[in-house]
């Protein structure tokens, strides 16, 4: 049997793996259980490949997740619909030990840094192609790491380099995180948590090259400032880019430039309010609300408004979205088998 059982007082740990199965299975199984963040694809001769392998060592170190993947070439998509689907809200970093992998999101397109670290936003969309690879993820719930970000929002897809002194540090505290994983008792796993929280935080922090000073510096500030008035303020319907443009005294020209890169202001509202929305209906302690008071508290007028606008960016409905979520008793050691799926759960319910 392929499933790892934790000793008695040490951190859970489950060691998921196709390779002991059919040949014809493996890459199918494989897909399905990769759908709990990902949806996968792979060429037909990856596909029907009777040496396909998958596994997945995964720790839970108290609040954190951290797995090695050690896979074939494939392609992962995170779609608006699989992020509704989970409403997964962490930030996620890999380490590349072999293979390569390019990602391309609404920035742009990034290719895995030699030796580096690659951030994932797990609430955006990634689009990634990878060669046959081994990674480290470290898996952060977006409460615990963003208080401490100076740029909670921008941190979608940054190729942190390997070169950068801290960056070093943060891989090597990752591999020797995932070394040790199974020897630590939970009392050690709490108390590494944070340590690994604020690493992880000076590492972000470190690698953000600010202008020192002149006109980019003062925009950058301004437009961090106006981001926290619309984080502030998603319940209220008034609030629209014009009454942004007199509160911080910025005509519509200037208030769209400071928002383009994001796909102007007033998709960055809308985006935000969405979001809001789609975590309150995945909070089970939420299942109480009405999807109409969801509605209003998240800034839309109308029922009928939001589930427009939700259906629209996350291809589905608001009541989907909140009976959306697989079924326990799929993602643990199903009776009469020998995979412990376990780790698909625990990226559900991180929590501080």
């Amino acid at each position: 049997m392929d499933a790892t059982v934790s000793r008695e007082g040490n951190v859970p740990t489950t060691r998921f793996t196709v390779d002991h199965l059919a040949p014809e299975r493996r890459y199918e199984v494989w897909r399905d259980s990769m759908a709990c963040i990902f949806d996968v694809d792979a060429p037909r001769a990856i596909r029907q490949d009777k040496a396909f392998h998958a596994t997945v060592d995964a720790h839970l170190i108290g609040p954190l997740l951290i797995g090695r993947v050690t896979t074939r070439r494939q392609i992962f998509d995170r779609s608006s619909f699989t992020i509704a689907r989970d409403g997964m809200d962490h930030y996620m970093i890999q380490l590349y030990e072999s293979g390569r992998q390019r990602c391309d999101y609404r920035g742009g397109s990034v290719e895995m840094p030699a030796n580096g670290l690659l951030v994932y936003d797990l609430s955006q969309e990634v689009h990634a192609q990878t060669e046959d690879f081994t990674n480290i993820s470290l898996v952060i719930p977006r409460s615990m790491l963003e208080p401490a970000l100076r740029s909670a929002d921008d941190q979608h897809m940054r190729a942190l380099s390997g070169s950068e002194p801290l960056v070093a540090v943060l891989r090597e505290h990752m591999r020797t995180v995932m070394s040790q994983a199974d020897r630590f008792n939970l009392r050690q796993a709490m108390k590494l948590a944070p340590v690994t929280v604020g690493l992880v935080a000076a590492c972000f922090n470190a690698s953000i090259r600010d202008t020192p000073g002149g006109q980019a510096a003062v925009e950058k500030v301004m437009l961090s400032a106006i981001k926290r008035e619309v984080e502030a303020r998603l319940d209220d319907p008034d609030l629209t880019p014009a009454e942004l443009g007199r509160r911080f005294h910025l005509s519509r020209t200037k208030l769209y430039d400071l928002f383009e890169p994001l796909g102007g202001v007033s998709r960055y509202i809308r985006e935000r309010r969405l979001r809001r929305a789609l975590l309150i209906l995945r909070d089970p302690t939420q299942a109480h609300r009405p999807i109409g008071g969801i509605a209003h508290d998240s800034g839309f007028r109308s029922e009928s408004d939001f589930s427009r606008a939700f259906r629209k960016r996350y291809g589905m409905s608001p009541r989907a979205a909140r009976h959306g979520a697989v079924p326990a008793e799929q993602m643990a050691t199903g009776a009469g088998t020998s995979l412990d799926r376990r780790y698909e759960r625990w990226l559900w319910d991180l929590a501080p």
